[in-house]
């Protein structure tokens, strides 16, 4: 028995199919739009705005943006810093002088992290913790390089946690790395997860993966991505492999072969998060590292969509192909591309930012490459990542038994000029309830994020009792549904 309660519930794998004719599950496609939203112009970003950023709107309507300046190659001394932006609108982004930090012998920039010009700092993310006192209502988790001299006395590089009260101002926890022996050369995400009441947090492993069986028996090592829990982000458990390439990936066809035993693809970061708008969803932007020529040809990187109902084991989208695909050549979009955290809603849209150069991964140097690079929106439709779709023929699913809780029944639908959409509602056994069934149901038509769904009798009379739900539909769309009026 479902209980779904008066939360909306997203289609995205098989828990509401009983029975299904004629639909297909198929992955939503993001407008990726071609301008830049904050490119290097400045000293400190003299290599590039890195992969690794993140954007947040507050409730009063501010944008924020945390962003990797790119000053030296590698993570060495100085490499990397945390450059910090604004936007009324989430377009136009100014770079505040906030005096905080120094660079070349002036605080006049927007750096905000680390505290030392020869430390560095790379793929952070910042979440905004509002069980946390409001001394630490800002979070971060990041890769970080002490300076050498304090690496000599001891500290250590590695992952490393650090807290503010506004996102601006920041301090270090104590014990750090926290937790140590992480592999972090990733977008280190984490946050709050209200289903298990734990911080959840993502980032790469450090031990190479053998699936020779995958590869029949040839070995290859592979980035894969790895899970931790903890109840105050101090202590954390045992990390978990939750998402590494697999026996398809390993044997996608490829133009030429190099003779070494790495694999043709893996996948450098999670991006993984919760939805906020939905009961158990959890989607996974991970960027798919392809690199099987010599010296990593073509070192290319695209942005592939994985879901979830528990954040551990995932399911991949769209047949694997890209969910954010590269651009045109020699762009800042045709090298390689990393989904950043978070998806902001902005009317009947997600807003989501990426990141993305005309660097590749592979060897060399290449300044003017990697100077071409920037921070790019993307929008997709209100729930829109993955949809049932049926084709101009028609098709029908039935749900299991659920329980419902509220007063109306609304969908996110898209029915274009003659598709439509009615729920006949049935009893546990599949029985149809008078004033409910088929020939009372009402036909959705159009295009909307919210559409109503009607009976001949008022719906709330059945909140409670353990009901399936029949949907047919004719050429058109469903992203998800929602009890509500509770």
């Amino acid at each position: 028995m479902l209980d779904i309660g008066d939360r909306k519930q997203l289609f995205f794998d098989d828990l509401f199919f009983a029975e299904s004719e004629g639909i297909e599950l198929v992955m939503g496609t993001p407008v990726q739009h071609p301008k830049p939203v904050l490119v290097p112009d400045k000293p400190w970003e003299e290599r590039g705005i890195g992969a690794y950023n993140t954007v947040w709107r507050e409730a009063d309507g501010r944008w924020r943006l945390w962003y990797d300046a790119s000053f030296l190659p590698g993570l060495v001394e100085g490499a990397r810093r945390l450059g910090y932006a604004e936007s009324a609108d989430g377009l136009h982004w100014e770079k505040p002088e906030l005096g905080l930090v120094e660079f070349q012998g002036s605080k006049a920039n927007n750096i905000v992290a680390p505290h030392h010009e020869r430390e560095s700092l790379q793929g952070a993310t910042v979440f905004r913790d509002e069980r946390a006192p409001a001394a630490e209502r800002y979070k971060l988790w990041t890769k970080f390089r002490p300076t050498d001299a304090d690496h000599a006395k001891g500290s250590q590089p590695g992952l490393w946690a650090m807290y503010s009260p506004d996102g601006i101002e920041w301090s270090y926890y104590a014990d750090q790395p926290n937790p140590p022996d992480t592999m972090c050369d990733t977008q280190n995400m984490f946050w709050w997860d209200d289903r298990l009441e734990l911080y959840v947090g993502y980032a790469r492993v450090r031990e190479t993966q053998y699936l020779s069986e995958a590869s029949e028996g040839r070995e290859g090592s592979y980035r894969c991505v790895g899970r931790l829990t903890s109840p105050d982000c101090k202590e954390w458990s045992e990390q978990q492999i939750v998402f590494v390439a697999d026996a398809e990936d390993l044997a996608i066809p490829v133009p030429f072969q190099r003779d070494d035993p790495r694999p043709n693809i893996d996948f450098y970061t999670s991006c993984a998060t919760k939805y906020y708008a939905a009961q158990d969803a959890y989607f996974m932007l991970p960027a798919a590292y392809y690199h099987w020529g010599e010296d990593d040809f073509p070192a290319t990187m695209d942005v592939q969509l994985l879901t979830s109902r528990d954040g551990i084991a995932w399911r991949r989208q769209g047949g694997r192909r890209a969910f954010l695909r590269q651009g045109f050549d020699d762009t800042a979009l045709s090298g390689m591309l990393f989904a950043n955290p978070w998806f902001i809603p902005v009317g009947d849209e997600l807003w989501l930012y990426y990141n993305g150069t005309a660097r590749k991964h592979g060897p060399g140097d290449d300044v003017e490459r990697e100077r071409r690079s920037g921070i790019f929106r993307a929008s997709l439709r209100l729930d829109g990542f993955v949809a049932v779709e049926a084709d101009y023929g028609g098709g029908s699913f039935t749900t299991p038994p659920l329980r419902f809780a509220g007063e109306r029944m609304e969908v996110n639908f898209d029915g274009g000029a003659g598709g439509w959409l009615r729920v006949a509602v049935l009893d546990e056994g599949g029985a149809p309830i008078a004033g409910y069934g088929r020939e009372e149901a009402g036909v959705v038509m159009g295009n909307g994020t919210a559409k109503e769904v009607r009976w001949q009798e008022p719906i709330g009379a059945l909140a409670g009792r353990a009901v399936r739900l029949r949907f047919e539909m004719r050429d058109c769309r469903l992203y998800a549904m929602q009890f509500t009026g509770v």
